[in-house]
């Protein structure tokens, strides 16, 4: 079953960029970039789930 009716998983992202004066500590705008919102949660291998045998055999031990 899908949920079609919700808030999507994130409602858009903007990444803005600065040059902050040492000096003064004046921030001047470099540029900015705006993301849709998204459909579906991000999949990501960033972090693979962990392989080692105390992990795949179902839980830790000691």
């Amino acid at each position: 079953m899908t949920d079609t009716g919700s808030v999507p998983t994130h409602p858009g992202l903007t990444i803005k960029v600065y040059r902050v004066n040492p000096e003064t500590m004046e921030r001047t705008p470099v540029c900015s970039r705006s993301l849709p919102p998204a459909d579906e949660a991000a999949f990501s291998m960033a972090f693979p789930p962990c392989c080692c045998p105390r992990c795949t055999k179902g839980g830790l031990t000691g």
